[in-house]
C-alpha cells in the first residue's frame, strides 16, 4: 500500500517567483524546489509548507512505510482557474497507478478547496497542518486574510461590495465635510475627517485588489510601450488621431455655444462640426497605417487604405449633407442655405458608388489574376 504525501501551491508561487510548474515528483525534486523558493522569499509559506511535507516523507520513509512525494501547482487566478490545473495535475499523478491513498501536507488556509479536489481522485489518509513558529495566531490571521484577497470568489462576493460601500461612504462624507466648511456652516470635526479619510482609503485598496486595477493599468501601459516600439507610425498616428477627436469636440462646442441656438439645433450643428474632426482623425488613423505598409512593401494593403478613405469621405459628405437638410425641414436655415447641403449629399452619394466600382474591379481583376496564376503553377507541376 503505497501513500503519496502530497503538498499543494494552490496560487501557484513556485512559477509566479521561481519559474517552476507542477507536478514535482520525488524527494530530491521537492527539496531543490522549495529551497529555490525560500531562497527567493524566505517568507513564503508555501515553501515552509514543502518542507514541512519532506519532513514527514522522511519520518515515513524511516519507519518503513511506502511512500511518495509530489508538489503541485495551480494558478495566479486563485478559483475555477486554479484549481482546474490541480485537477489535470492530480490526473497526472493518478494515471500510472500505484498510489492508493494521499497525505495531504498543507498550511491550513485552502483546505476547503483542495480536500474535494482530492477526494474525488482518491481517499485522503489524513492531513497534516504546517505553521510556521512565531506568534502562530497573528501568523495565521495575516496569511488568511492574504490568502482571501487573492481568492477570486470571495473577492467577488465580499471584498468589492464592501470596498465600494466604503469608498461610497468615504466620498459622500467628504463632499459634505468640504461643503460645511467652505459654507462655514459647521465647524469641521478632525476626528471625524480623519475617519472619512480611512474610510476612502480602506475602500480604494478594497476596490482596487477586487478588479485589479493596479495590474490592468502595468499590463496597458506595457502594451502600448510595446506597441509604440514596435511600430512607432502607427503608434504616432493613433495619438495624433485621439487629438484630433479630443480638439474637435472643444471646437465644435465652442462654435456651437458661440451660435446661441436652440438645443435641437445645436446638437445637429455640432454633429455635423464634429463629423470632418472625425474623418480628420480616421484620414491620420490610416495615413500612418499606409505609411507603415509602404515600409514593410505591403502595397495591396495601402490600396484598401485608398478605398477606406474614399469611402469614408463620401459618408462624411452625406453626413454633413444630411444633418444640414434636418435643418432646413426643421426651419433652421434658409433654402439658399440648403442647396449647399444637397450638393454635399449628392457629392457624397457620386463617390460612394464610384470608390465601391473601382474597389470592385481591382477585386475582381484580382480575382482572375490568382486564378490564372494558379492554373499556370497547376500546369507546371503537371
Amino acid at each position: 500500500m503505497t501513500s503519496l504525501v502530497l503538498n499543494v501551491d494552490r496560487d501557484n508561487d513556485y512559477g509566479e517567483k521561481v519559474g517552476i510548474e507542477g507536478p514535482v515528483v520525488g524527494y530530491e525534486n521537492c527539496y531543490k524546489a522549495a529551497l529555490k523558493l525560500i531562497t527567493y522569499d524566505p517568507e513564503d509559506s508555501d515553501a515552509n509548507a514543502l518542507f514541512g511535507a519532506i519532513k514527514h516523507y522522511e519520518e515515513l520513509f524511516k519507519k518503513g512505510e511506502s511512500v511518495e512525494i509530489a508538489m503541485i501547482t495551480g494558478d495566479s487566478d486563485v478559483g475555477p482557474v486554479s484549481d482546474e490545473k490541480i485537477g489535470k495535475q492530480l490526473d497526472m499523478l493518478f494515471s500510472e497507478g500505484g498510489i492508493d491513498d494521499v497525505i495531504l501536507v498543507t498550511d491550513g488556509a485552502e483546505d476547503d478547496y483542495i480536500v474535494p479536489l482530492i477526494l474525488s481522485r482518491r481517499k485522503i489518509r489524513y492531513v497534516n497542518h504546517v505553521i510556521v513558529r512565531h506568534n502562530q495566531n497573528i501568523e495565521s490571521m495575516y496569511y488568511y486574510i492574504v490568502k482571501a484577497l487573492k481568492d477570486k470568489g470571495l473577492i467577488n462576493k465580499f471584498i468589492i461590495p464592501l470596498g465600494l460601500i466604503f469608498l461610497t461612504y468615504g466620498l459622500v462624507s467628504f463632499g459634505f465635510s468640504v461643503y460645511e466648511a467652505v459654507t462655514k456652516a459647521a465647524v469641521l470635526n478632525p476626528g471625524s475627517f480623519a475617519i472619512t479619510l480611512v474610510t476612502i482609503v480602506l475602500g480604494s485598496y478594497m476596490v482596487e485588489r477586487g478588479f485589479e486595477i493596479g495590474r490592468s493599468l502595468k499590463n496597458l501601459l506595457r502594451a502600448v510601450r510595446d506597441y509604440a516600439q514596435e511600430t512607432r507610425v502607427v503608434f504616432l498616428s493613433y495619438v495624433i488621431s485621439a487629438s484630433l477627436i479630443f480638439v474637435g469636440i472643444a471646437s465644435s462646442y465652442v462654435i456651437t455655444s458661440a451660435d446661441h441656438v436652440t438645443p435641437l439645433d445645436g446638437v445637429l450643428i455640432f454633429l455635423s462640426l464634429f463629423v470632418w474632426w472625425l474623418y480628420g482623425a480616421f484620414f491620420a488613423l490610416e495615413t500612418g497605417s499606409a505609411v507603415e505598409m509602404y515600409i514593410n512593401r505591403n502595397f495591396n494593403g495601402i490600396f484598401r487604405i485608398i478605398y477606406g478613405l474614399m469611402f469614408s469621405l463620401s459618408v462624411a459628405f452625406i453626413l454633413f449633407g444630411m444633418l444640414n437638410y434636418i435643418r432646413y425641414v426643421l426651419s433652421y436655415i434658409s433654402f439658399s442655405a440648403a442647396i449647399v447641403s444637397i450638393f454635399f449629399l449628392v457629392l457624397g452619394l457620386i463617390i460612394a458608388m464610384l470608390s465601391s466600382m473601382v474597389h470592385r474591379y481591382f477585386a475582381e481583376r484580382g480575382d482572375i489574376t490568382g486564378i490564372v496564376q494558379s492554373g499556370s503553377n497547376t500546369s507546371e507541376n503537371k
